[in-house]
């Protein structure tokens, strides 16, 4: 595995590039109804911040399930 540092950089650069993705979305509004796509970016986000306070409480088991969501929601990172 990474080194935690890294792992934590790579969530929050995916944070920020969420949220763009997110704003981006609401900003071009060419589906006048883009819930499904909003409702995946903020259950990552969501999914990210639970990933990262885990990290911080050093529940490295509880992380590491986290992360697991995030892939499974579609989310890449490089472990």
């Amino acid at each position: 595995m990474k080194d935690i540092s890294l792992i934590v950089e790579q969530l929050k650069d995916k944070e920020i590039q969420i949220d763009r993705k997110i704003n981006h979305i609401l900003d071009q509004n060419l589906d006048p109804f883009p819930f499904a796509r909003l409702a995946k970016g903020n259950k990552l986000l969501e999914l990210i911040k639970m990933t990262l306070q885990a990290i911080e409480e050093d529940n490295l088991i509880q992380a590491g399930m986290h992360i697991r969501d995030l892939e499974t929601e579609g989310l890449k990172l490089d472990l």
